[in-house]
């Protein structure tokens, strides 16, 4: 046989049957040269790669042959359920030489095979086992998986490859070894058209090769990144080239199913506010397929929206696409119609932090421009509280519908209500209705029916006192009164409903009685 000076195992691996085998051990020398073949004996060559069938007797020759100064790499056949010693992979990991399994094929097939390979590397006739290559990944990934196809293709290039949308964001199933932050600067040089190289700014000393994926009709676009080594040969471009028309398959199949899912947003938006997930790892992956992203310290939030009028649904959607045209900066806002109510998942940018007076400037600008549209239309929203795990977002969509509720205890007059900040009325909305009525009446029903029967008004110089914290000089001023009219009066009131006004305990009570019997107009 005509020796080879140039073939390699790098260059092996994309022939056939080779891209069927799984890499033992020893890959850090896939750039062994290959001149040889022999099949089960001692090499007598230099650069020679040895086929071994396995059996109890071979498999004590395995060591010695590796050893041997002429043995470059070998391919050992066995079924697959020979068990291979981990101690023979860890000998050619020692002496990094390459070491091959094969399984379901003959010894005969694959040494015919290897004289093939040589004879078409001598005639440049190689790129004719190309579309084998591309067939395989295919196969692979419709049988295993992407996942199988990333990990047999990362052990074949040495190192893991990145796979980023055209925008530069990471596709989260790949093992990417690169973030967007990564790449944020990094500068994009043309290499002809159909390669790019950059460099990744955290590292001034790593290369990386970008190769643009996409169709004939450069749509499904992404990039494969992977390190640009000293050992960069042809046979790596055609690694690469072979396996873009299986990630084309997979970047359409996540397009008909984004396609697909993205009609089921609102119930996949329902499951998130009803507690319906199972896991964050399933949030993020439905998200994905959806093309949704979500984000730590995301929060719920409920609007109500109220008219003379039914509101058709063409305005409730153009409501919905204010808020999404109006929000901060970087921030990520989903929002569907649900029980009459819109309500909106707000995922916090990870660049910009935003503080309470941030969001109250966002909605005051969000129920200015639906005033302005529709006069008729008067809004109110609830704010739940951010949570850093994404399965408690339905505890804060909770939240602000109890945050709604207290809209009739007097909060919320600028038209936001955030639950942090509701205090203890926000237990009431918890008690059933005549536990209330009843609680109300028994602090406060002597003085609703005095005032009732001699025209008094000491519930409102009660509620006033409370309003304002206690405060004489305040109370009086407020009731236009003077104050020794107002401690009169006071003074009456405890009399009436026999209490104190400066014990906390009755204060609490008369407070909480006044708030309920607001609510529900008891007379």
């Amino acid at each position: 046989m005509k020796p080879v000076n140039s073939l390699t195992y790098e260059t092996l691996i994309t022939c056939s049957p080779f891209f069927y085998s799984q890499i033992l051990g020893g890959w850090v020398g896939k750039q062994n040269l290959l001149q040889h073949v022999v099949l089960n004996e001692m090499p007598k060559e230099k650069d020679s790669l040895v086929i071994i069938p396995l059996s109890e007797d071979s498999i004590l020759l395995v060591e010695s042959h590796l050893r041997d100064n002429n043995c470059s790499g070998m391919v050992l056949i066995a079924c697959p359920s020979y068990d291979i010693p981990s101690a023979i992979t860890d000998i050619a990991n020692d002496i990094q030489k390459p070491l091959l399994h094969l399984e379901n094929f003959s010894e005969e097939e694959v040494y015919k095979r290897m004289k093939e390979v040589f004879f078409l590397y001598e005639n440049n006739l190689l790129s004719m086992m190309k579309n084998d290559l591309t067939t395989y990944w295919l196969q692979l990934f419709h049988e295993k998986g992407l996942e199988r196809v990333v990990d047999q293709f990362n052990q074949f290039l040495g190192h893991d490859i990145s796979l980023f949308t055209e925008n530069k964001k990471p596709v989260p199933l790949f093992p990417n070894k690169y973030s967007e932050k990564d790449l944020v600067s990094i500068d994009w040089n043309e290499q002809g058209s159909t390669e790019k190289r950059l460099t990744a700014v955290h590292n001034k000393e790593t290369f990386l090769v970008c190769y643009p994926i996409s169709d004939s009709n450069q749509q499904h676009f992404a990039y494969l990144l992977y390190e640009n080594s000293c050992s960069q040969t042809p046979s790596t471009s055609l690694l690469v080239e072979s396996i873009a028309p299986t990630m084309i398959s997979w970047l359409k199949q996540m397009e008909l199913i984004r396609h697909v899912h993205s009609k089921y947003k609102d119930q996949f938006l329902f499951d998130i506010l009803h507690n319906n997930i199972d896991s964050e790892r399933e949030l993020m992956e439905l998200g994905l397929l959806r093309g949704m992203e979500f984000t730590p310290n995301a929060f719920a939030l409920s609007m109500n929206i109220n008219s003379h009028r039914t509101i058709p649904i063409d305005i409730i959607k153009n409501i919905q696409r204010i808020m999404l045209e109006s929000r901060l900066s970087e921030d990520i806002i989903y929002t569907t119609y649900l029980n009459h109510r819109i309500v909106a998942i707000v995922c916090p940018s990870m660049q910009t932090e935003h503080n309470k007076s941030d969001y109250n400037r966002w909605i005051e600008d969000v129920r200015n421009q639906i005033k302005y549209q529709y006069p008729d239309i008067d809004t109110m929203i609830g704010i739940g509280r951010s949570y850093y795990s994404n399965l408690a977002i339905y505890q804060s969509f909770q939240e602000s519908k109890i945050a709604l509720q207290m809209e009739v205890y007097g909060l919320g007059s600028d038209g936001i209500i955030f639950y942090e900040d509701i205090g203890y009325v926000r237990l009431l909305s918890y008690i059933h209705n005549d536990l209330l009525k009843d609680f109300s009446k028994q602090y406060i029903g002597n003085l609703i029916d005095h005032d009732r029967e001699y025209g008094t008004d000491l519930v409102q110089t009660l509620s006033t006192y409370c309003a304002q914290n206690g405060d004489i000089a305040r109370c009086a001023e407020s009731l236009y009164i003077h104050q020794n009219t107002l401690r009169q009066r006071l003074k009456k009131i405890e009399h009436i409903l026999n209490i104190e006004l400066h014990q906390y305990t009755s204060l609490v009570n008369l407070i909480l009685s006044l708030k309920i019997a607001q609510e529900m107009n008891i007379d």
